[in-house]
């Protein structure tokens, strides 16, 4: 948790990065900006993500006894009405408008699940997590071997 915590925060402070700040950066610290946005390691990050999701889904959907089906689709509703006045010489015209606001209306629907097939899943996901886990961190020391032996300006290129 502290981990992923600390990712967060430094794929957000990465965007201000400067050349001047990888300069004053240590070469593990670089390496560390650099292969944090590393698009394979991005990708499987997102891919694992994807994977702990849906292990989250499956747990709920088993710890509940179904799933919900969530469907919703933008609406229209009326506010009230507003009065709106014109004056043409010594005439006043007034018409009433009515007033509206969109918003998304949602159905649930509660669906039949098979325990065994989401236990199923879930070891499968587990196994896809565990493995995108080696992956994971297989590419990240890889790119970081190759980055932390750059300069700061080929460093920075790779940013």
């Amino acid at each position: 948790m502290q981990r992923t915590a600390f990712l967060i925060i430094a794929i957000a402070l990465a965007g201000c990065t400067t050349l001047d700040d990888f300069k004053n950066m240590s070469a593990n610290d670089r390496a560390m900006r650099v292969c944090n946005r590393d698009a394979q390691v991005t990708e499987l990050r997102r891919s694992r993500q994807f994977y702990a999701d849906s292990i989250g889904s499956a747990q709920e959907a088993l710890s509940r006894g179904y799933r919900v089906h969530r469907q919703c689709q933008p609406v229209t509703v009326p506010t009230g009405a507003k009065t709106i006045c014109d004056k043409s010489g010594e005439r006043v015209v007034c018409r009433e408008i009515q007033t509206t606001r969109q918003e998304t209306r949602c159905l649930e629907t509660p669906v039949a699940i098979l325990p065994d097939s989401e236990r199923r899943n879930i070891f499968e996901w587990s196994n896809s997590v565990a493995a995108l886990d080696q992956q994971i961190q297989a590419v990240y020391t890889q790119c970081h071997a190759r980055v932390v032996t750059m300069t700061a300006e080929q460093a920075y290129e790779l940013y």
